[in-house]
């Protein structure tokens, strides 16, 4: 599980090479997903050092995975549900 959740968390530096292409990230209603993403980003790299640091297994480590991922999806589906359920606006 570590192993993965290292390899996805390499996988999630995309985002800070995606800065480049963004011309403006309020205009483009990017914000919320950009925060959640990193949010989730310091989450499972907090698990990764205090997996590496002390030795965190079993209960610490599947609620810090569990938050990681859930802040992911809230960051996707939460998102897309706000703009296109609650505002009515669809974005492609």
């Amino acid at each position: 599980m570590f192993r993965l959740i290292a390899a996805a968390s390499s996988a999630l530096v995309a985002l800070l090479t995606g800065f480049v292409f963004v011309t403006n990230l309020f205009e483009q209603h990017l914000i919320h997903k950009t925060v959640l993403s990193l949010a989730a980003w310091v989450i499972f790299g907090i698990l990764l050092m205090g997996r590496y640091r002390y030795g965190w297994r079993g209960r610490s480590a599947v609620r810090l995975t569990l938050t990681g991922f859930a802040t992911l999806a809230l960051a996707y589906f939460g998102s897309k549900f706000v703009l296109e359920t609650l505002l009515g606006r669809h974005y492609g």
